[in-house]
């Protein structure tokens, strides 16, 4: 049995009024490939029409009966993000994020309900490429630890690129140095630990396709020898430099593993990184 499934969802052209988008399906394949050179060899590509809701929920709940402690979930979203009106009462800003699939949008509250059907002893990493990332993967009252750069909120006079065209008036995240490494003080019934690498802040807006592109150049096919820690400080740092207001989260969820974001990026094997080496 394989210690790893990957899923990989792509969409230029969502449900909905949205612009389109050219690079996204694209992004799939590439970050499919990554996980490939990772060590995954369980690997799903869903693109355009074939990213349903129905697909992708099938994935999720046949990875849920299949992993066992030990083994990790690897899924990426790229494509739109957008946010829709919180309907349970549990978001504080009174909004759902959510992830834009051909037929239909997959809100935050259903992601979050498929990370507690995982076995506890199980890990997720998710890879988020889409405006408003990093709320996108958990309801409101579920608790999440900040791993990296941690950017305290302030309504300003901001304008922020949007992945397509266009602009969007908002939030303004002051980048800090990174800080300790935490795990969320409680699990709320996740059993599973869950890694988000996110494009962006819970109230910005992505350009398309520069958060993978560095991602992928930092990767360097498998070369970077370093944490998700070490890889997200470079690629948030790169993508800073290249667009302004779009600022990359690494944060957690779920069942509390500090070591989780201190392990070699990606690989399945995992060792955890100590003084430098691993």
């Amino acid at each position: 049995m394989e210690r790893g499934i990957s899923i990989h969802v792509g969409v230029n052209h969502p449900a909905g009024r949205y612009d389109p988008l050219s690079k996204s399906e694209e992004t799939a394949w590439k970050l499919a490939e990554l996980s490939f050179q990772a060590g995954y060899r369980a690997i799903h590509v869903l693109r355009g029409a074939e990213a349903t809701r129905e697909t992708v929920g099938a994935l999720l709940t046949d990875a849920a009966r299949t992993l066992l402690p030990g083994d990790t979930l690897f899924i990426t979203f790229s494509g739109h993000g957008s946010r829709v009106r919180d309907a349970e009462g549990d978001e504080p800003d009174g909004y759902d994020e959510t992830w834009c699939l051909h037929d239909a949008n997959l809100v935050d509250d259903e992601l979050a309900a498929f990370w507690k059907r995982l076995r506890a002893g199980t890990r997720a990493l998710v890879v988020a490429d889409c405006c408003f990332a990093a709320g996108s993967i958990r309801k409101g009252g579920e608790p999440m630890a900040w791993c990296g750069p941690q950017a305290p909120w302030a309504w300003d006079e901001t304008i922020y690129r949007s992945g397509y065209g266009g602009a969007w008036r908002g939030v303004k995240q002051h980048v800090l140095q990174p800080g300790s490494i935490t795990a969320p003080a409680h699990d709320d019934g996740i059993g599973a630990s869950v890694l988000l690498l996110a494009a962006t802040g819970k109230e910005q807006k992505a350009k398309e396709g520069v958060y993978v592109k560095h991602l992928l150049n930092v990767w360097d096919t498998g070369r970077f020898p370093g944490s998700f820690h070490a890889l997200h400080d470079e690629v948030s740092a790169r993508v800073r430099h290249d667009t302004h207001g779009q600022d990359p989260q690494l944060l957690m969820l779920g069942a509390p593993d500090s070591r989780f974001p201190q392990q070699r990026a990606f690989h399945l094997d995992r060792p955890v990184m100590r003084g430098g080496s691993y």
